[in-house]
């Protein structure tokens, strides 16, 4: 069930927050924002009725992103590990410096690997006292059912994508629209291929469809050498295109699901030249045609 943000900062303001919230939908950084807002609530020094003062010592540190009792988590390229995952938890049960509430906002949570969101789920079930632990993902599928089950579920709406398109500051706005186009108007799909390269992107795209149809393994040598990260943006494009094509049927849903399974592969360490040469090679299999 997902509470309206209303609620939400009524009873972080009451102190009746749940301590495990997952956020999810809309932009990163949307979410981002709202997380330090919860934070600045039950935080700040010197409250107002409609929410945090904005000037005490407390909320600037909180928005400068330096507040002791605020703890960030995010992605090392494309995943958090267990490692990270058990730092985090040493300094999650010391107690409070400054603060009311220890606050821990995990970004891109999908992200977590089976071993750290099982080191997580240990943490949520016995959660050390007044602390709130949020999670942000723009894919809630990505979310293990066991932590989704102990959590109160914040879900955003998509900004518009003028909105999207105002808050990117001065960037090529005819690249920023094609970026959003190929990401199917994910806002946060569309942000990871402008800072990657639309036209970059575009072109590996082309090759690799290209690859595809013409049954050429040799020619994919001219895709890599291919970080994970750049994989994985290239893998969701591909799907969205993919998915696009099966609307209209120049593509068939084997296709989507084999791309699904590269990108499972790839979150689990595979090494993205094999994640990207498996999976043209069950599309050889198969008869595949991706963007055509």
């Amino acid at each position: 069930m997902n509470l309206p943000l209303t609620l939400l900062e009524k009873a972080a303001r009451e102190e009746h927050l749940a301590h495990l919230l997952l956020f999810h939908g809309g932009s990163a950084s949307y979410r981002r924002g709202m997380a330090l807002r919860l934070a600045q609530i039950l935080n700040c020094i010197s409250p107002l009725p409609e929410g945090p003062c904005q000037t005490c010592g407390a909320c600037h540190k909180i928005s400068g992103g330096n507040h002791p009792d605020v703890l960030w988590l995010k992605p090392l390229k494309t995943t958090i590990g267990i490692e990270q995952v058990l730092t985090w938890q040493e300094k999650v049960y010391l107690k409070h410096y400054e603060g009311r509430y220890k606050i821990s906002v995990i970004e891109q949570a999908e992200g977590l690997t089976l071993p750290a969101a099982n080191a997580l789920l240990k943490v949520i079930e016995e959660p050390p006292d007044r602390s709130v632990i949020i999670l942000s993902a723009g894919n809630v599928e990505g979310i293990l059912p066991t932590i989704q089950s102990r959590a109160q579920l914040i879900y955003f709406s998509d900004p518009s994508a003028e909105i999207w398109l105002q808050g990117l500051g001065e960037v090529d706005q005819a690249e920023a629209k094609l970026a959003f186009e190929l990401s199917g108007n994910n806002q946060s799909l569309a942000t990871a291929i402008l800072e990657l390269g639309v036209f970059p992107l575009q072109e590996w795209l082309e090759k690799y469809s290209q690859a595809v149809r013409s049954k050429d393994f040799l020619s994919l040598n001219s895709l890599f050498p291919l970080e994970k990260n750049q994989a994985a943006i290239y893998l969701q494009t591909l799907a969205v295109q993919t998915q696009k094509g099966i609307s209209i049927g120049t593509n068939h849903p084997f296709e989507l699901l084999a791309i699904g399974k590269a990108s499972d592969a790839l979150r689990q360490q595979v090494n993205p030249r094999l994640v990207i040469e498996v999976l043209a090679l069950e599309l050889f299999q198969q008869g595949g045609v991706l963007c055509d």
